[in-house]
């Protein structure tokens, strides 16, 4: 076994790596368009569809005012 005893921590990296794997998985996301933080940015089709609402005019009939 070796001694452990005055031996310094990589706490500092540790953090690091898991920042920028952290970024990386995040740009995954906003890439695919799970999340949308950047406007025009990723692919043309969205990962999850939006559904589409209906409109004031589909619901009542009328057109708007």
């Amino acid at each position: 076994m070796p001694r452990l005893v005055g031996q310094r921590s990589n706490t500092g990296a540790n953090i690091t790596v898991l920042i920028i794997l952290v970024a990386i998985f995040g740009v995954f996301l906003e890439y695919f368009g799970v999340i949308d933080i950047v406007p025009g940015f990723g692919r043309e089709g969205r990962y999850f569809q939006l559904k589409i609402l209906p409109t004031n005019e589909q619901v009542t009939g009328q057109p708007n005012q």
